[in-house]
Order: C-alpha cells, then structure tokens, then sequence
C-alpha cells in the first residue's frame, strides 16, 4: 500500500514537471531584438546584449536539470538546496573578490613576473567558476516558488504561470536617453555586462555630440526576462527581493497590467513601483524561509525614502528645479543645476540650497 502511494505521489510529481515545462515553453518566443536603428543602438552598435542570443543558450537549462530529477527520482531536498543557495552565492562573492585582486597584482607586477601571476590567479578562478558551473543548477531553485504558490498567484491551483526559473549570472548595463528639453525617457538599450567606464562616457558623450540627447549608461541587479536574470554578487535577501520583483513583471505581462507598461510613462512607474512594493514583501518572505533573519541589518533593507528622507527630498527638489528651468528653455543652466546637485552628491553634502 505504501509503495503504491509512493508511486501514485512520483508519478504526480512527473506530470506537474511536465506541465511547467509544457507551459514555461510558451515563453520561448521573446520579443526579439529590435532591428531598426535608432541613436542608442547606432552609437552602441558594438557592445549592444542580446536577448536572442542569451535566450537560446539560457532557456531550456532549468528545465533539463529538472527532467533529469524527475528522470532518476533524485530532487534535492529542501534543506540541501538552501545550503546549496548560500554555497554559490559564496563561490560567486570569491570569484569577484580575486578577480579584482588579480587586476591589482597584474598592474602592480610587470613582464614575467606579471605573468606568473596571471596564471596562478586564473587557476584560482578556474577552480571558483567551475564550482560555481557545478552548484548553479540547483542554486537557481529558489524558495520563491513556494511563496508565491502560498500567496495565491496559482492559475491552477498551485500551479504557477509562469514557473520560476531564476538564472544567476553577470547583468547586462543599460544605456536610457532622454530629450535634453524634457526628462522624458525615449529608449533603453542593454549592452554588454561590465562595460568599461571610459566606454560608458564615451558613449553618453557620442549621443549628446551627434544626436543632441541626454544619455546615462547604468548598472542592472536583474532583468524581467524569461528566464528572470538576477546577480550573483548581492546579499541573498536582496537577490530574492529582485527576483520575484523581475517575476513580478513576467508574470503581469499575460495581464492587461503589465501590457500596458509601455502605454505612457505613467503606466510605466505604476509597473515598476507595484513589483518594488510587493517584490520586497515577496522577497523577504522566501529570504525568511531560507533561514534569514529579516531583524539582521533591517534598516539597510527599508525602502530609500524610509531610510533618507533628506536625501529623497533633495531629489525631488532637484526633479523639481530641473523641470522649471528645462519649461522656460533654459536648457543648458538646468544641465548645469544637475551637474551641480550630482557633484555634491557625490562629494557628501547634503546642505543643499534650492
């Protein structure tokens, strides 16, 4: 009788296999890369990421990782996938610590000296990124699943459309412009992961010398895409909390929410404060299931404008100012007053005067 259970449960558990990988290969299809040329794609032609790309080498990872579980009857229990979890996050914070080490003993070092230590430093690395190439598969079983399925986002039941599929790896940057006349967002473009600086500055300098447009070039913690891109270096509460944020955003896309994301500006800030808001509820809830202490350096985690108001309200002054000067064609002083509030931002001054 228990056998039969047994084999009643596993073969349950086959079929709902299936059925995520039946409906997640719905999402296969992406929205593509954009062929037409426009100013961000012009001047970044040689660094621009593809999504295409990235999804035919991606897609289909977790998915056979699973079969395979289901295959030999051999899934991970619950306990080791979080250790696994905090494993590779480990690994990925030592793989970037001696990789910014060996720069350091590279430029420090000359001739064959130099290469000597290139070679044991990329041995260090080799054994790191393999480690991390053993661990990955069951590392991006995280416990969002299960919150998510206890919070009732369940199509069928507990069956979550679209499954969560997190793929840790190195995010992609993004270059944004905007109207020098107007902050008014008009395209984003992801580019290859860590773009040297000097290559960002020249590339905002290119598209305000031959396009007359305002352009800043940017970090990403994660990437709504199919499967949900999410760093590796960050702290596993906040890496949870930026993948159900980005889950979030797939997930409203099979909804009129989501679909009107691109309808107006306004639409757009409502997606992104929605999935910021219940990202973080979401988020900590899997963090906490996976042992986390959401007491431990809890004001690190309190929103921006809970954990700086003076610093939330000098930039909604700065928004402000800006937007009168750029209203009365005062194009190149409201550049200026930026220019200004950034330095002192970044100098330390919080003394501003309007």
């Amino acid at each position: 009788m228990l056998e039969g259970m047994k084999g009643m449960r596993r073969r349950l558990h086959v079929r709902r296999r299936a059925a995520y990988l039946l409906l997640a290969a719905l999402l296969l299809a992406p929205s593509g890369d954009r062929l037409h040329i426009t100013p961000a794609r012009d001047a970044a032609s040689d660094y621009v990421f593809s999504l295409v790309q990235w999804h035919a080498a991606n897609f289909f990872d977790k998915w056979v990782h699973l079969a395979w579980e289901a295959a030999v009857g051999g899934e991970v229990r619950r306990k080791e996938r979080i250790e696994v979890v905090h494993d590779y996050l480990q690994t990925s914070l030592l793989r970037e610590k001696e990789e910014r080490q060996m720069e350091g003993r590279i430029a420090r070092a000359g001739g064959v000296r130099a290469a000597n230590v290139d070679r044991i430093s990329r041995d260090v690395l080799d054994e790191l990124r393999g480690r991390q190439r053993a661990l990955r598969p069951r590392a991006e079983e995280a416990e969002l699943s299960a919150v998510l399925e206890d919070e009732g986002f369940g199509w069928w039941g507990p069956l979550l459309f679209p499954p969560v599929d997190i793929k840790f790896a190195r995010m992609p940057t993004m270059i944004v412009t905007s109207r020098r006349d107007k902050i008014e967002r008009l395209e984003r473009l992801l580019l290859q992961p860590d773009l040297e600086h000097i290559k960002r500055g020249e590339l905002e300098d290119t598209l305000l010398g031959e396009y007359g447009l305002s352009a800043f070039v940017g970090d990403l913690a994660g990437l709504s895409t199919y499967p949900t891109l999410v760093t590796d270096t960050d702290s596993l509460r906040s890496i949870m909390r930026t993948a159900a944020h980005e889950w979030l955003h797939v997930y409203w896309f099979f909804r009129p929410f989501g679909q009107s994301f691109w309808s107006s500006s306004e639409m757009g800030t409502l997606n992104e404060t929605a999935a910021d808001i219940a990202g973080r509820e979401l988020g900590d809830a899997a963090f906490a299931r996976m042992g986390g202490d959401l007491k431990d350096n809890a004001r690190r985690y309190q929103p921006q404008e809970e954990r700086d108001t003076q610093f939330t309200e000098m930039m909604r002054e700065t928004r402000r100012r800006t937007e009168e000067l750029l209203a009365e064609g005062r194009v190149l002083e409201g550049e200026e007053y930026m220019k200004e509030r950034w330095w002192r931002l970044r100098l330390g001054g919080m003394g501003f005067a309007s």
